[in-house]
Order: structure tokens, then C-alpha cells, then sequence
């Protein structure tokens, strides 16, 4: 570029001849003007891109946090559902050999409500010799143990509504 200033009325980069007032010609000034263009047009680009992938950035965070929020408040949830507490099952040490056959029967007797056959006459329990007892209450059906205190329980029952055997101490 010219440094060197140019007789009046001359353009200051290539003197061509310009109106009063003016330092270059309107060719000159197109130049410069362009010149100026692309760098403006970059920046404004990058500034948009900038913000945008702020913005961007930003509501992957929001996203993530809220997600986060939302499983810890379901963790509870959740493992109370996986708490349940096991049932008492033949053979284990709550129980001797004479409730594990008691318990045993009453499962056959669960299967036989659940298939709707007849409960056999001859099924006792094996501590006291007596017949299980039937109740029915409308549609539910009853099994209980005759004796439950000999085996060390208050209650020892199945029905077709719950068709495990059911210990209460």
C-alpha cells in the first residue's frame, strides 16, 4: 500500500483522480470494503458456533443431571422391591422333620385347590394324625394344619389365593 500521500483530488492507493473530500477511488474502496469481508463473515461464523455448541454443551449437562436425578430418586424404589423376605422352606433349620412333612403335604393339597381335585380323606398331618382342616369363604379355599403349635407355630396354612405353605410364629 501507498503510504505516501497523493496530490489533491488523486485516489491514495492508486491514483486514479477522486471527487474532493474523498482519499480513494470508489474501485479502491470496493477493495478495501471486501478485504474486511471475510474476516467480519469468519468471525460472526465462529462466534455463532461458538454459542451454538455452548448451548449445545449446556443441555447435554442439564440432560445428563436431570437423568441423574431421576435414578436417584428411583434407587429406593427399586431396592425395595428387590427386599422381600425369603420364604420358610422345607428343610431349613426353623423347621424339623415332622413340620418339613406337615409343610410338604400342604403343598399337595395347594396343587390339588389350584387343579380343583378333591383333597384326599387319608391326608393327616404327620405330628398329630389329624386331617388337615377345609374352610371355604366364598371363592377362597383354606388348607390349615389341624395342630400348628406341635410343629412351633401359631398358623401353618395354604389357600388357592396364596399357594405356599404360610408359617406364622
Amino acid at each position: 500500500m501507498n503510504t505516501e500521500k497523493p496530490p489533491e483530488g488523486r485516489c491514495r492507493q492508486c491514483g486514479r483522480p477522486v471527487e474532493s473530500g474523498q482519499e480513494y477511488c470508489a474501485q479502491c474502496m470496493i477493495e478495501r470494503a471486501e478485504e474486511n469481508i471475510p474476516e467480519s463473515a469468519d468471525q460472526l461464523s465462529m462466534q455463532g458456533k461458538h454459542l451454538k455448541s455452548g448451548v449445545k454443551r449446556a443441555l447435554q449437562w442439564i440432560i445428563l443431571l436431570v437423568c441423574l436425578v431421576i435414578i436417584a430418586f428411583q434407587v429406593p424404589r427399586l431396592t425395595a422391591a428387590l427386599k422381600t423376605d425369603p420364604p420358610i422352606r422345607q428343610g431349613t433349620n426353623e423347621t424339623d422333620a415332622e413340620t418339613d412333612r406337615c409343610i410338604a403335604n400342604l403343598w399337595l393339597v395347594a396343587r390339588l385347590i389350584q387343579d380343583n381335585e378333591e383333597i384326599p380323606e387319608g391326608l393327616v398331618c404327620p405330628l398329630s394324625g389329624k386331617p388337615y382342616v377345609i374352610q371355604y369363604a366364598g371363592d377362597t379355599i383354606i388348607a390349615r394344619c389341624p395342630n400348628p403349635e406341635k410343629h412351633g407355630f401359631s398358623e401353618i396354612t395354604v389357600s388357592n389365593n396364596v399357594p405356599c405353605p404360610k408359617l406364622k410364629p
